[in-house]
């Protein structure tokens, strides 16, 4: 029976990318533990992850109030020596990395060139 385990143990700590076949690796997003892959970038969800995964964007968008009707925020004036930082990213961002959809594909959105 231990052996059992102990072999399902060593099956989970080294699945393998069906694509490119380089090591998946468990990453958190918002909650949910996804797997991704350390060659290609291909997130891969288990059963369940894209409901909670659309859960936690319903959730995300919730939090976002918008500013009360006639209301027009006015930026500051700049000062010197201050940076601003990078506006927030949106869900998607959050999911899957810098850039779009993984960023690892320079912008275009099926990842092949």
């Amino acid at each position: 029976m231990q052996d059992k385990r102990e072999s399902s143990e060593i099956k989970e700590a080294t699945l393998l990318c069906p694509r490119c076949v380089s090591q998946m690796l468990p990453v958190q997003r918002f909650g949910v533990t996804i797997d991704q892959c350390t060659g290609c970038g291909g997130v891969f969800l288990d059963r369940g992850e894209l409901e909670q995964l659309s859960e936690a964007e319903a959730k995300f968008y919730t939090a976002q109030q918008a500013p009360p009707a006639g209301y027009a925020p006015q930026p500051y004036p700049a000062q010197p020596g201050y940076v601003e930082s990078p506006r927030p990213r949106g869900f998607l961002g959050g999911l899957f990395g810098e850039g779009y959809y993984g960023g690892r594909h320079g912008g275009y959105r099926g990842g092949h060139h």
